[in-house]
């Protein structure tokens, strides 16, 4: 084993302390998850296509619609 292979005390409370910070971070953090129902607008961007494509596909009746929301296609 080589010297630059060996931790020494202050590498351990280095990485101690970088695990202390994600540690608080993942505390915090919270998963929402995504609307079921979004804009046309919404809806265009995230498919990458026009907002008149998008009203043309809702009169044909291929997209789900809730009042003027589309339901969107991120969520199962």
């Amino acid at each position: 084993m080589t010297p630059d292979q060996i931790a020494t005390k202050a590498d351990v409370e280095a990485v101690m302390k970088k695990l202390d910070q994600v540690e608080r971070l993942l505390t915090k953090a919270s998963i929402t998850p995504p609307p079921r129902w979004i804009t046309v607008r919404d809806y265009a961007s995230r498919v990458d296509r026009s907002i008149a494509t998008v009203r043309r596909w809702i009169r044909n009746g291929t997209l789900e619609t809730n009042g003027k929301l589309v339901k969107n296609p991120d969520v199962a």
